[in-house]
């Protein structure tokens, strides 16, 4: 079972809601960035260039969606190989 990396994307926007100063920015830097790439590894690639840019607080929300984001990926891969052993 894979997901989408937009599907993934949007779950963890709504997970980080609560965490994050500037939602509306980082929901259109988050959809910017989609629109760039195809791949789960080049999002995440994308994103930590964004974030070595952006100041403090959008730094810091960055991060945040970035955490929270490679939780859910890895564990959906750990579930996926458990499901296939």
């Amino acid at each position: 079972m894979s997901y989408s990396l937009e599907y993934l994307v949007n779950v963890t926007l709504k997970d980080v809601i609560p965490y994050i100063s500037e939602i509306r920015w980082m929901q259109e830097k988050i959809e910017e960035i989609l629109k760039k790439v195809s791949q789960i590894n080049e999002f995440m690639a994308v994103l930590e260039e964004e974030i070595k840019r952006e100041s403090l607080t959008r730094k810091t929300d960055l991060k945040i969606f970035l955490t929270y984001f490679q939780k859910r990926v890895k564990s959906i891969a750990s579930k996926e190989r458990a499901e296939r052993t």
